[in-house]
């Protein structure tokens, strides 16, 4: 088993950007960017433009947060496929208001993960021009441990021309086989992105008219049922009706309360009711701001974490840590209380919203 190294960072995102219209400027020489969400018709991306006079003084982005040396913030996009073989976004104009995260599945039975894609650079110069070492590896957050993750749905890759949960629960649930995916040059490269034809995984009924009981809990996550709804609910429609993954597929089920404010008491607040199988596409799912890196630090993953290297301490507020990342944040109960509760209202930096560490 190789070793988690928590504090080992990257900066490859999976995603070009357009400093468009008219011009395509690489990243490597303007910034980075990552798919994090949709508005409307548009998707909504985190962009870092590191060099800002390469945009022109009445560029839009402009108008993007300051910061020491870059621009940062997020902003609308539209997709391009370039070449056949890449998928990059037109950045049109900065952004402020609410948008849909994207989808983000739990690994085995865990939305605890973090994938990681470092290149060692100690190599002899002369193999460095022909040959690069990559070391590629997803580390996952279950059964009280850190582990690196191999299991068939371990699928989150930058050649798979589809989103995660697409990849993820396509093969899970045998929609998409991994010999049959044709990899990489000759099919446009839409991950991490929801385009493409919709993929639907209704459960077969065994849950319909289950009645599952909401417990919020003073230092642990939420439960639904006997789960934790974060690894169980894969997110929210744009309704306010929750998506439950069960063992045959996905359902949909709505919260109802049994208390006058579920937010401010502890025990059984509800429950929710499942109604019937969810047959939409997966992707108009929206996961929680945060997952599946962001692991709070409360009964359920402190031990794990500790022992992983991660510092679960924070001044105020309940410690979180990021998988595969060195610091550690302090937020309110907006991760542990969700799908009640919404991360993406936590003070979150746009840039903490991706899968890689």
């Amino acid at each position: 088993m190789k070793p988690y190294e928590p504090y080992l960072a990257t900066d490859n995102s999976g995603l070009d950007v357009y400093i468009g219209p008219e011009v395509f400027l690489p990243w490597e020489e303007v910034g980075d960017g990552r798919l994090v969400g949709r508005a409307g018709g548009r998707f909504v991306v985190y962009v870092e433009v590191e060099d800002p006079d390469l945009l022109g003084e009445d560029h839009p982005l402009r108008g993007l947060k300051k910061g020491r040396r870059a621009l940062w913030g997020l902003a609308l996009a539209r997709p391009v496929i370039r070449r056949r073989s890449s998928l990059v976004f037109a950045v049109e104009r900065p952004y402020e208001g609410p948008f849909r995260h994207i989808c983000i599945p739990p690994l085995g039975g865990s939305r605890w993960w973090v994938y990681k894609n470092r290149y060692p650079l100690n190599l002899p110069t002369e193999l460095l021009r022909v040959w690069m070492y990559r070391d590629f590896g997803t580390y996952i957050l279950e059964r009280g441990f850190v582990r690196e993750y191999s299991g068939r749905d371990d699928v989150v890759t930058t050649h798979w021309p589809m989103s995660y949960c697409k990849a993820v629960l396509g093969v899970r649930f045998g929609l998409v086989r991994r010999e049959d995916v044709d990899c990489c040059e000759d099919v446009p490269r839409l991950w991490p992105s929801p385009l493409g034809s919709p993929m639907s995984i209704p459960g077969s009924g065994s849950l319909v008219g289950a009645e599952l009981p909401v417990v919020r809990r003073s230092r642990g996550y939420l439960r639904v049922g006997g789960w934790l709804a974060w690894h169980r609910v894969l997110g929210l429609l744009d309704g306010g009706r929750w998506v439950l993954l069960g063992d045959d597929g996905l359902y949909e089920a709505v919260f109802t309360p049994t208390v006058k404010e579920p937010l401010e008491v502890f025990g059984e607040v509800g429950y929710v009711k499942v109604l019937k199988p969810y047959e939409g596409d997966v992707d108009d799912v929206a996961s929680p701001c945060g997952a599946p890196r962001l692991v709070a630090c409360v009964e359920d993953t402190k031990e794990a974490l500790v022992a992983a290297g991660h510092r679960c301490e924070a001044e105020g507020g309940i410690p979180h840590v990021f998988l595969g990342d060195v610091y550690t944040v302090s937020l309110g109960r907006e991760v542990i209380d969700w799908p009640l509760a919404d991360p993406c209202t936590a003070g979150l930096h746009p840039g903490e919203l991706r899968v890689d560490g």
